[in-house]
């Protein structure tokens, strides 16, 4: 296989048509967001879920992220979405915050509105949420540049989008929701502080 590589300042609209067509016939993406460098799959094809896990070396334990379009997805598909969730969804989204939450089959999954224009158009095309990863081997830093990013896994993806270096190149803070509970699993580009904070404020 050999990697199509597409600029997105020079071609969005190509890049755009060439994601959607790769994602919905079950291909990867390797895509810029607001923080880092990340690989994506559709959501609801449980093979080319289970090639991003093969490709990552990831855990299967460990759940992909979910990328959305807007609130609505992520509230609609959610059996645990509540105030705090609703808070800190309009607080912080678009944005790098993963909000985990419990879904309708009993399992859980990290929720995030990305604050990138090209990837938002892209969500909203595909119609659906985008299960997706940072782009880099299980265990190795998140990459924050295209060639870094895309360096593992040239000819083993069919599609990445060069958008240079990412200025934040620091990872969404993943928060858990629980009972009226939250849980900081992974911090990163928004604050603790500015979470409960959000979450405080009526």
């Amino acid at each position: 296989m050999q990697t199509r590589v597409l600029s997105l300042a020079r071609e969005p609209k190509a890049a755009l048509d060439a994601a959607l067509q790769i994602v919905r016939s079950g291909g990867i993406i390797l895509f810029p967001t607001e923080s880092v460098y990340g690989l994506g799959v559709d959501s609801a094809r449980s093979d080319a879920i289970e090639r991003l896990y093969k490709l990552k070396g990831r855990p299967r334990k460990k759940p992909f992220q979910w990328l959305a379009s807007d609130i609505d997805s992520a509230r609609l598909a959610s059996k645990g979405w509540d105030e705090q969730a609703e808070k800190l969804a309009r607080a912080f989204w678009p944005g790098p915050l993963t909000l985990v939450v419990p879904t309708h089959r009993g399992r859980t999954i990290g929720w995030r509105v990305p604050r990138h224009a090209w990837l938002l158009e892209f969500l909203r095309r595909l119609g659906r949420p985008l299960a997706a990863t940072s782009a880099n081997p299980a265990g190795k830093p998140a990459p924050k540049t295209f060639k870094t990013a895309l360096r593992p896994f040239l000819n083993a993806i069919e599609l990445a989008l060069d958008e240079g270096a990412i200025e934040s190149g620091t990872a969404s803070t993943v928060v858990a929701l629980k009972l009226s509970r939250i849980q900081i699993l992974r911090h990163g580009a928004i604050s603790e502080k500015a979470i409960r904070k959000a979450i405080a404020d009526e």
